[in-house]
């Protein structure tokens, strides 16, 4: 203890804080809109995409009235998502990251309009202070401001060391379904969609490349222990049953002590084979976001 650096206990007190920001959003935005499924095909928001905007969202405070700008440091950024700093070229990888994000759009639709809404509405990087300023689309506001009822929150902290889009994707979907019980079924071609992986047409592969590769992160890192089984239709798999337990609820001494390890070990120092912030923009080339 009395041989850490300045820079290790700096870096655990900015995980530690990583605690008190939540996501809150309304459920019709991750259930519909968010990745901009029926047009993205396959070209969903990125990993690092992912992360930088649930960081800015988590960085709301539930008495906020309006969506204000949001100001952090690329450090802290990188310190609490868990990405190694990759020496000077942050500045550049997270601009691309950024411009990228700002590019897509999605359509919220109501009961009697359909609008079309960018995520971020303004960015401003400041190379000598390495801070940003971000501001999110103002029509956001509705699904992301002073919520009573059909909305889903959940830590930080559960999704930051995440390293699957499809992680964070089937995470915040079965979070968003918990209201109607443990169990949640979904058609395999319904839940292709919500995915954004229709390409998959084999099922081994999108078992193996999308279900396995969510459910490994979200049972190493999360708070969400998930068991999930397949259910055929003649000869073809059909529907998916997840049986969800959230171990923040845990009843069990066993579904204690797991989600006690888990919470341990997002905690603990960035891996040595930690992801760095060109790993994540540029992985679709190494094919880890598959």
């Amino acid at each position: 203890m009395l041989n850490r650096s300045l820079e290790e206990i700096e870096k655990e007190s900015q995980l530690m804080d990583s605690r008190n920001y939540y996501v809150v959003e309304k459920n019709a935005i991750i259930q519909h809109s968010k990745y901009n499924l029926k047009e993205s095909q396959g070209k969903s928001l990125s990993l690092l995409e992912k992360k930088v905007l649930l960081y800015i969202i988590s960085r709301i405070k539930p008495t906020d009235t309006e969506l204000k700008e949001q100001v952090f440091e690329i450090k802290e950024f990188c310190d609490i998502c868990g990405i190694e700093i990759a020496g000077g070229k942050d500045y550049k990888y997270l601009k691309d990251c950024i411009g990228k994000l700002a590019d897509r759009h999605m359509w919220l639709e109501e009961k009697d309009t359909i609008t079309m809404v960018r995520w971020i509405n303004k960015a401003i990087i400041h190379k000598n202070s390495g801070t940003i300023r971000i501001r999110l689309d103002e029509d956001l506001a509705p699904y992301l401001l002073s919520l009573k009822d059909n909305y889903t929150q959940y830590s930080l902290h559960n999704i930051i060391k995440m390293k699957s889009k499809y992680g964070i994707m089937l995470y915040e979907l079965l979070h968003s379904y918990l209201y109607k019980g443990n169990e949640i079924r979904f058609d395999i071609d319904t839940l292709k969609e919500l995915l954004d992986c229709v390409s998959y047409t084999d099922f081994y592969n999108f078992k193996k490349r999308v279900i396995e590769t969510a459910l490994k992160d979200i049972n190493t890192y999360s708070e969400l222990k998930v068991s999930v089984r397949y259910v055929k239709d003649k000869k073809a798999v059909k529907y998916i049953y997840f049986n969800v337990i959230d171990l923040e609820k845990a009843t069990t001494l066993e579904d204690k002590e797991e989600g006690a390890k888990r919470y341990s070990n997002v905690e603990k120092e960035i891996d040595p084979d930690q992801l760095t912030l060109y790993d994540i923009l540029y992985s679709h080339k190494r094919g880890l976001e598959e």
